[in-house]
């Protein structure tokens, strides 16, 4: 599986990379505005990239599985350091 995506991350780097090279052509005669539109667009692919990945990564690890379950955790922890009765609220497992 992480052959699968390692491939598939190299084929989405090398397609952004073959698409926007010739934004980097550019000779800046006239139309500048265009050319740091190109950046801009590159350097936003590269966040989508990334949020894409990381994304995956996420998904893989489990952390969508029980969304609840840190918020649960988290409300427990709470209410044991100020030393109140976790039975007093209404925490029901899913």
């Amino acid at each position: 599986m992480k052959r699968k995506l390692f491939f598939s991350t190299l084929t989405v780097l090398a397609l952004l990379l073959a698409l926007s090279v010739p934004a980097l052509a550019h000779d800046g005669v006239g139309g500048d505005e265009l050319a740091s539109a190109d950046s801009m667009f590159i350097v936003a692919m590269i966040f989508v990239m990334m949020t894409g990945i990381w994304i995956i990564f996420s998904w893989r690890n489990g952390e969508f599985r029980n969304p609840e379950q840190i918020k649960r955790q988290a409300l427990e922890m709470s209410l044991l350091e100020d030393g109140e009765d976790v039975s007093d609220y209404a925490i029901t497992e899913a």
